[in-house]
């Protein structure tokens, strides 16, 4: 089955190592802005790509090399994590997760912090999550309006956060619960400018950088109150996430309470607008392709999570909320034939990875058959979440929650697309989204 095709950028193009100059602080602002255009030019390479960016936090202050061949691909992931750097190159989102984030962690700290939250996110730990997602997301989609046209992404980012309120940080208290509805769009949607005057000691005083601290501060002062209340309870009385945290225990060593909040704000920021953003594509894609819906709708009907999981994949392909997966070096290393300068980075580009010919013929086209069948693409090709011992650790918590979603979607609507047409990609924060919010029209199934 074929699909609708989506418009994208020339493919199969090569080229020599090209160096985009990007200089300074405005020049991060800049790839934050527009990396959505910055794709769809550099898509189909299967080289290495350059940029140069000086003195500005957020990609690396030396340089970046851009790489996009499974090959190099592989050589990032599995570069030893003494030498290959994750954290430092996400350090512009310090602010948004704390220094004890494990995002923003490296070498042993990051270890002994994925070995502490794994427990959280064990397949039995999901099992025990099924229900009360599943109930959530039942209870989201049966509010949707019905006959008009309507923003999915609003409603994506309210049934995600409740989702992460309530089965990631436990919440019951409705007063609580709406604070934190509140509290969590002002924190997670940050313009560029914001972003990076969070790390200039000289703007925290003004707005609206003043206005984002005072949310933040108020958001961790919850956190820790959610946190005192689970201690209390005691360990087996709740089944969340943070429940599981609180009694993870490895060699003795345990998180504290300031390495909890930490973790939460990182589950939020990771977990909250990235999986809202894939299923408002995925809403935006299947209201433009109704063979694939039936097609999906029937899986739906009949139990088939194997192709509702290929469906979310591929439009997890298509339309990769993250476009780069980046390290930064402490030693020289060559990697497609570059010589990459200690204190520089490497960064696996998502976005060309996704579009490779060689692993997904017609890479335009949406086909969720490619995740069916024995051989589906490696993980140097495909990518969303990242890979090697830094791939998200939430990841399989995202493709159970977007497949019960996707699940009650479909078997409670048909789905139309307004007249305006396919929506272009717009970038959010750390995400790409579409421009006008995944507009769409939901009619009630009769059968």
């Amino acid at each position: 089955m074929g699909g609708m095709a989506v418009p994208s950028g020339p493919t199969g193009r090569k080229s020599s190592v090209k160096r985009l100059p990007i200089p300074g602080s405005a020049g991060t602002m800049l790839f934050l802005w527009h990396r959505p255009w910055l794709n769809r030019r550099l898509r189909g390479d299967t080289v290495p790509l350059r940029t140069r960016n000086r003195n500005g936090p957020g990609l690396s202050s030396r340089g970046t090399l851009i790489v996009n061949g499974p090959d190099h691909v592989k050589q990032v992931f599995a570069g030893s994590p003494d030498t290959w750097h994750a954290g430092e190159c996400y350090e512009i989102i310090t602010p948004l997760v704390s220094e004890l984030s494990m995002l923003v962690q490296d070498r042993q700290e990051h270890a002994r912090s994925r070995k502490l939250v794994t427990p959280a996110f064990t397949s039995a730990a999901l099992r025990s999550y099924e229900p009360m997602i599943g109930t959530l997301a039942e209870d989201e989609v049966r509010q949707w309006p019905t006959g008009r046209t309507f923003r999915v992404q609003d409603r994506m980012q309210r049934v995600t956060l409740e989702i992460i309120l309530r089965v990631v940080f436990g919440v019951t208290d409705p007063a609580r619960l709406t604070r934190l509805h509140a509290l969590v769009p002002a924190l997670t949607d940050v313009s560029p400018v914001v972003l990076m005057g969070l790390h200039r000691r000289s703007l925290r005083p003004l707005p609206p950088w003043r206005t984002w601290l005072a949310s933040r501060r108020e958001f961790v002062a919850v956190l820790r109150a959610q946190i005192a209340e689970h201690r209390q309870a005691g360990p087996g009385a709740r089944s969340d996430v943070l429940s599981r945290l609180l009694k993870a225990e490895v060699d003795g060593d345990r998180l504290s309470d300031d390495e909890l909040v930490g973790q939460l704000m990182t589950l939020v920021m990771a977990g909250y607008e990235t999986t809202a953003t894939a299923m408002t594509w995925l809403v935006h894609d299947l209201a433009r392709m109704p063979d694939v819906q039936d097609r999906a709708r029937r899986a739906a009907s009949e139990g088939d999570t194997a192709y509702l999981d290929a469906v979310v994949k591929e439009c997890m392909r298509i339309h990769p909320v993250l476009a780069l997966v980046s390290r930064g070096l402490s030693e020289e290393a060559e990697i497609g034939g570059v010589r990459v300068a200690a204190g520089e980075s490497v960064a696996a580009s998502v976005s060309l990875a996704h579009f490779n010919p060689a692993h997904f013929p017609e890479p335009d086209r949406f086909r969720p058959e490619r995740f069916l069948g024995d051989a589906p693409p490696p993980a140097t090709a495909w990518f969303p979440f990242g890979g090697g011992v830094r791939r998200c650790i939430g990841a399989a918590f995202s493709l159970l929650e977007s497949r019960l979603l996707l699940r009650w979607i479909l078997l409670t609507f048909e789905l139309t697309a307004p007249t305006t047409g396919p929506e272009r990609a717009k970038a959010r924060t750390v995400v790409t989204a579409p421009h006008r919010g995944g507009r769409v029209i939901a009619t009630p199934r009769t059968s």
